[in-house]
């Protein structure tokens, strides 16, 4: 999984060249989107969920609206849309819903498993067996159904059944992220697949299912969303106890050496591919927007806890010094700059 021994400079080539300006207008574009994302999922999530689970709208929560509009927001645009947009198509309002409803299912699902609702054998069946499985809580309630509507709206139903199976297996090894013996390996593991169907499910539910070709540029893509997200939350999961690469193994050479390897993947995978080279350019910009940020943060925690020797060490460092603010103009602009780097990222020695 894992990569070392090469150079970790950012290397470019001329050709295929993504812009600033192209970048720029692309960031504009999805920021103008997610303003609109989010006034639309407010007024439309009531009325889907007292369609689909009638009551359970009046007990979902501001919190769990605004996690809800994280998860809708990120499949949407960097999953859903983008591949649609890479291909030449256009999603329908059926795949819409679908999205939208999945969005809603994964943090409940996510709860059964952090927050411990349903043992694994439960879990197992209702992901299985959703006709069949009986509720015991008002969350599983929920979960399953939006699960079997899903099911039923779907066009790639045992697809996204196997999914779920592999998702679940995934999310129950991630429970090792409470135990400080987890091996590196595993971590590295756990993030990259618990991730990967994560992004499939999304895939499930739309109409045209990703190629093989696609599907391998997903992989990696999905790994780093991860990392970043970890780079990110290094502050939250140290108060909540949970080990990550970034907070347990602190190899922060061989994680930024990690990114450049997955993106240089990614840029070579995405080129061969036979669509325009504007849907690349704009599939590229789209899919390392984040992953541009995650370095950032993975540079800020390389000087804050680069030296530090234990996790117990980490407890005592506030969340200013762990968390990357990117709210000044300084900050953005170097994202801007990331961006461009890793959209036109390859490694020469390969």
């Amino acid at each position: 999984m894992t990569t070392t021994g090469r150079n970790t400079s950012l290397h470019t080539r001329h050709h295929p060249s993504v812009s600033t300006f192209h970048i720029l207008k692309r960031v504009l574009t999805m920021y103008r989107q997610l303003k609109k994302q989010e006034r639309y999922l407010n007024s439309y999530l009531p009325v889907l969920l007292a369609d689909v689970a009638p009551g359970s709208h009046e007990t979902f929560t501001p919190a769990q609206i605004k996690r809800t509009t994280k998860y809708w927001q990120l499949s949407l645009n960097v999953i859903s849309d983008n591949l649609y947009k890479l291909t030449g198509k256009k999603l329908n309002s059926d795949e819409y819903k679908r999205i939208i409803l999945l969005s809603v299912f994964g943090p409940l699902f996510d709860d059964l498993f952090d927050d411990h609702i349903l043992d694994h054998k439960q879990i197992a069946s209702l992901v299985s067996k959703p006709e069949a499985y009986v509720p015991v809580n008002t969350t599983d309630n929920l979960v399953t159904k939006i699960y079997l509507e899903l099911l039923g709206l779907s066009p790639h139903r045992q697809l996204l059944i196997n999914h779920m199976q592999e998702l679940s297996h995934w999310q129950q090894a991630s429970l090792k992220q409470l135990h400080d013996n987890i091996t590196e390996e595993e971590l590295y593991q756990i993030t990259y697949n618990k991730s990967y169907y994560a992004v499939l499910l999304y895939c499930a539910v739309l109409d045209h299912y990703p190629t093989q070709e696609i599907l391998e540029i997903l992989y990696p893509v999905a790994g780093l969303l991860q990392l970043t997200n970890d780079a990110f939350d290094v502050w939250k999961d140290v108060q909540k106890g949970v080990y990550t690469l970034p907070n347990l193994y602190r190899n922060f050479e061989q994680l930024k050496q990690q990114f450049l390897s997955e993106t240089a993947v990614i840029n070579h995978k995405l080129w061969q591919l036979p669509y325009p080279a504007r849907n690349k350019q704009t599939f590229a910009i789209t899919v390392h927007c984040l992953p541009a940020m995650g370095w950032m943060a993975l540079e800020q925690l390389q000087k804050v806890i680069g030296e530090i020797s234990g996790f117990a060490a980490l407890q005592k460092l506030t969340r200013r010094q762990l968390v990357c603010d990117m709210d000044s103009i300084q900050q953005q602009m170097k994202w801007l700059r990331n961006i461009r780097r890793f959209a036109n990222y390859y490694d020469t020695k390969n």
